[in-house]
């Protein structure tokens, strides 16, 4: 407990990370997380529509994405993923720390101004996730918008420093690297859709 009493006093920045160090580190990972998003948006379509729109709690939306999108990441990261300090869901990855946020329009995660999340947006390397081991790793966004019209969109990898966005990675940068038709789940079953959409993908670029 001193040692954390002393770090929050006198924090260091955490590992800086270019946005191509990222896609060379991540580069099997990065894939899986967006194929695990549009799971999750697949899911979270099925089901919001079985609770009529005037019986729905308030956050009651947010709350069915977010479950949504942890239990897809968990399924295509089974080992990585863990529940952190004040239940925040996060994936440790090739030595990343990833959070799961809704972003705003400046693309900076819909947070409540707290000490804990001011350190997470300065890249301090404080502990932060109960893991000692993890106060290095640079902390990445996976977020998404959504409109006025409750549509679900625009979903990207954020990296934040000095309260300020650095880089994104969205969608289309994925598609240029060419990753989606051939890399596969970590540490997942062979019976995961995804797999078969892979597998489809790679078959039409072969033709």
């Amino acid at each position: 407990m001193q040692k954390y009493q002393k770090d929050w006093k006198n924090p260091r920045k955490r590992r800086v990370v270019s946005l191509d160090e990222c896609k060379l580190e991540l580069k099997e990972a990065l894939p899986l997380m967006f194929t695990a998003f549009k799971e999750a948006l697949k899911s979270y379509n099925r089901d919001v529509v079985l609770t009529r729109p005037e019986a729905r709690a308030r956050g009651f939306e947010a709350s069915l994405l977010n479950s949504k999108m942890i239990e897809s990441v968990q399924n295509f990261f089974p080992n990585k993923w863990k529940f952190a300090k004040y239940k925040r869901f996060v994936l440790n990855v090739k030595g990343f720390v990833i959070l799961f946020k809704k972003l705003n329009n400046k693309n900076l995660p819909m947070n409540i101004k707290t000490k804990s999340v001011n350190a997470i947006s300065n890249q301090l390397s404080l502990p932060l996730f109960n893991d000692v081991g993890t106060t290095e790793n640079p902390i990445l966004f996976f977020g998404y918008k959504k409109d006025i019209l409750g549509n679900i969109s625009e979903p990207k990898l954020v990296y934040i420093d000095e309260d300020k966005v650095k880089w994104t990675i969205t969608q289309d940068d994925i598609d240029d690297l060419g990753q989606l038709g051939v890399i596969k789940p970590i540490n997942t079953s062979p019976s995961l859709p995804v797999l078969k959409e892979n597998v489809r993908i790679k078959k039409k670029n072969i033709n």
